[in-house]
């Protein structure tokens, strides 16, 4: 592969970054990681999705944010804006030093976030969003869960069921069962503190702002992610409203971020399928491969 590692000037810091070339193409990908997560993504999926889109033609870039990975910068001040602009700058730099005209933006849950808010900032140069996991954005997570926490129902149910389990009983009397871990769990916001749920929340309206994009978007999700059938319906209506094409896919039984060989295989074969595809030949009936 002639991939390569390289780190460019943004706002004061220094971003890392690893670009796999498509001689000859003008097309290119901005992959982006979670909220926490580094180019490398969880089981190195961003690296084997780069390294598939270059060989489908598409120059690929993962970049670490600011704040995270090799790029310098303090972790707790990253914000859902700062990431954006981030990625805008990796895109930037795709057109800068690669000859990229057109770019399209993969990213996975926060970094899909990020996708949307890119698209909505380049619509000029942007074809195409692909968003892996995604999670409605910080201000709309009541309208698309409701106010109920799901997701906390579930865990209840989970330690509910513990307790009516002799073992666990067995375990609780012989001081073997993890209960101060058990009540951390419930207790814990996912979303983290007030200040870690401000950092995640957009300064404007990206969903309203992705008026002006008139390109295609493609979201898949793992039937087995908890959180899947609410943002995939959110999503769908508001795009529908919008008049944006988009198309979504799942992949039977997988979790969140596709662990396994198998998932991770079928998530990018969708995704380089799909971008490969001018008008997409994708079944749009929520299958996976």
């Amino acid at each position: 592969m002639n991939e390569f590692s390289f780190s460019f000037p943004h706002q004061a810091e220094t971003m890392a970054a690893t670009v796999h070339p498509a001689p000859g193409s003008d097309r290119g990908v901005v992959l982006l990681p979670g909220w926490g997560g580094t180019r490398y993504g969880p089981q190195r999926i961003l690296v084997a999705a780069a390294r598939a889109l270059a060989e489908a033609g598409r120059t690929s870039l993962r970049v670490d944010f600011r704040g995270r990975g090799d790029s310098t910068g303090d972790p707790a001040r990253v914000t859902l804006d700062g990431m954006i602009e981030d990625a805008v700058a990796a895109s930037q730099w795709l057109e800068r030093e690669q000859g990229v005209r057109k770019v399209a933006w993969l990213g996975l849950c926060a970094g899909a976030n990020v996708a949307l808010g890119a698209a909505s900032l380049r619509p000029d140069v942007t074809e195409e969003v692909v968003a892996w996991s995604i999670l409605p954005f910080m201000e709309h997570k009541e309208q698309a869960h409701g106010r109920h926490d799901k997701s906390k129902t579930e865990l209840w149910k989970f330690y509910m069921k513990k307790a009516m389990d002799p073992e666990a009983w067995k375990k609780l009397v012989q001081g073997q069962a993890n209960v101060r871990g058990a009540v951390r769990t419930l207790r814990k916001d996912k979303e983290g503190d007030e200040e870690e749920r401000r950092r995640k929340t957009s300064r404007r309206d990206i969903l309203k702002d992705l008026d002006a994009y008139r390109g295609r978007c493609l979201f898949i999700f793992g039937t087995q992610d908890p959180e899947a059938a609410d943002s995939s319906a959110f999503f769908q209506a508001r795009l529908q409203r919008q008049g944006i094409s988009h198309e979504i896919q799942w992949i039977p039984g997988a979790p969140h971020n596709f662990y396994t060989v198998e998932w991770t295989r079928r998530v990018i074969r969708l995704t380089v399928d799909w971008l490969k595809s001018p008008e997409s030949t994708l079944n749009s009936s929520r299958t996976g491969l």
